[in-house]
C-alpha cells in the first residue's frame, strides 16, 4: 500500500504545502486568499503547452508545476463502476474511442454524429487503452484516460503538493475515491476532497456514512429547487461541512439567501466560474459532448421566482458576492485578476 505523509508543516519554499492549500481552501487557518481551483487542470490554451488534454496526467502536473491552490478532476464510472478521470458523461469529444469500435467514425460535436459511447457503457480493460485528443480534438496524444487509483499513484510517486478535488455525480463513485484515498495517504483529507451534488447527499451525515474519510463539498444549483428541501439540506450541511458551492447566478438570486447563511456562518463559499468551452464563441458543451448551448438558455424559473441573468463568467461578480473559492478553467487567469485587488 502506498502512503504518503502530509502533515502541514511550513516549507522553505515560496508554494505551500498541500495540507496548507487546502486549509487556505476550507478557511481553517485565517487568511483573506480567495482559492482558486483549476477546472480540469491546467489544459488547453490556458496551460503552458495548448495541447495538453483536459482531465489527464499532464494537465494535474501543470497545475502542480504552477502552485496551482488545487484542482478539481471530474469523475464518472466504468460499466465495471471503475471511477475515471472524465468530464463528459460519454467518450466521443476527448478521446479515440472511435478506434475501438467496429466501423467507428470519429465524433463530431457540432453534428451530434460518430462514435460517443456512454462512459457507464464500457469497460475499465477498454477505456484504459484510449488515448486522449488535444483541446482541438486534431491530433490524438500520447496520455491514456486515468483513472482515480492511477491519479492517486502519480500524485504520491512524483511527489505532488496539490489538493484534488474531485467532482463526482454518484454514490458508487463517492465510496470508490474514499476507499481509494484511503489507501494512499494517512491523513486523506489534507489531499482529497469530494464535490457531491446536494440531491444526492442532503445531509451531511448521509454523506459521511459513504465518506468517512475524505472531505465533502456539496454543491447546490437552482434546478434543485424542486428536487429537494434545498434551505434545509444547505442547514444540514451548514452545521457540520467547512466548505460549500452555492451557485448563485446573479445579484439577489434564488440561492443568495443560501450563499447568505454560510458566509453569515464563518463558512468557506464556493462558485463555479462559467467559462465558454465549445467549439464555437460563447457557447458550452453538453455533458454528453455534443455542441453546444448558452448559459441563457438554463435560465431557471419556478413558483418561488427566476433567475434572468447568469452572470458566473464575471469574475468582478464573483468577487463582489464574497466567494472564497472559485473553480475555473482560466486559473492563471482569475489569480493574476484576484491578486490585482489584493485577494491571492
Amino acid at each position: 500500500m502506498l502512503a504518503a505523509s502530509v502533515a502541514p508543516q511550513l516549507s522553505s519554499a515560496a508554494c505551500p504545502t498541500v495540507g496548507h492549500k487546502m486549509a487556505y481552501l476550507l478557511k481553517t487557518v485565517p487568511t483573506h486568499q480567495v482559492s482558486v481551483l483549476a477546472h480540469r487542470g491546467l489544459w488547453g490554451r490556458y496551460a503552458p503547452d495548448e495541447s495538453t488534454p483536459e482531465n489527464s496526467r499532464a494537465s494535474l502536473q501543470a497545475a502542480d508545476d504552477a502552485c496551482m491552490d488545487a484542482v478539481e478532476l471530474d469523475v464518472k464510472t466504468t460499466r465495471e463502476g471503475v471511477p475515471i478521470i472524465m468530464h463528459d458523461f460519454n467518450l466521443g469529444r476527448t478521446t479515440d474511442v472511435f478506434n475501438f469500435f467496429r466501423n467507428g467514425t470519429k465524433y463530431n460535436p457540432i453534428s451530434n454524429t460518430g462514435t460517443n459511447p456512454a462512459v457507464s457503457s464500457v469497460s475499465w480493460q477498454d477505456i484504459q487503452r484510449m488515448h486522449l485528443l488535444t483541446p482541438s480534438r486534431n491530433l490524438t496524444t500520447g496520455y491514456f484516460v486515468p483513472d482515480v487509483e492511477g491519479v492517486l499513484n502519480y500524485w504520491v510517486q512524483n511527489g505532488l503538493n496539490t489538493p484534488i478535488i474531485f467532482d463526482t455525480k454518484t454514490a458508487d463513485a463517492v465510496r470508490a475515491i474514499n476507499r481509494v484515498a484511503e489507501g494512499h495517504f494517512s491523513s486523506p483529507q489534507q489531499v482529497v476532497a469530494v464535490k457531491v451534488n446536494a440531491t444526492l447527499y442532503p445531509t451531511y451525515r448521509a454523506f459521511r456514512a459513504d465518506a468517512p474519510s475524505i472531505l465533502g463539498i456539496p454543491v447546490f444549483t437552482t434546478n434543485m429547487l424542486t428536487k429537494i428541501d434545498v434551505p434545509a439540506a444547505r442547514a444540514n450541511w451548514e452545521a457540520s461541512a467547512s466548505a460549500l458551492e452555492i451557485n448563485v447566478k446573479q445579484k439577489n438570486g434564488l440561492l443568495q439567501g443560501q450563499l447568505d447563511s454560510i458566509q453569515r456562518a464563518g463558512k468557506a463559499s464556493g462558485v463555479f466560474n462559467a467559462i465558454p468551452d465549445g467549439p464555437r464563441s460563447d457557447e458550452f458543451s453538453s455533458n454528453d459532448g455534443h455542441c453546444c448551448y448558452r448559459l441563457s438558455d438554463l435560465y431557471f424559473s419556478y413558483s418561488g421566482g427566476k433567475d434572468t441573468a447568469d452572470n458566473r463568467g464575471d469574475w468582478s461578480y464573483l468577487v463582489s458576492q464574497g466567494y472564497t473559492f472559485i473553480t475555473t478553467d482560466d486559473p492563471r487567469g482569475l489569480i493574476g485578476f484576484l491578486h490585482s485587488r489584493g485577494l491571492h
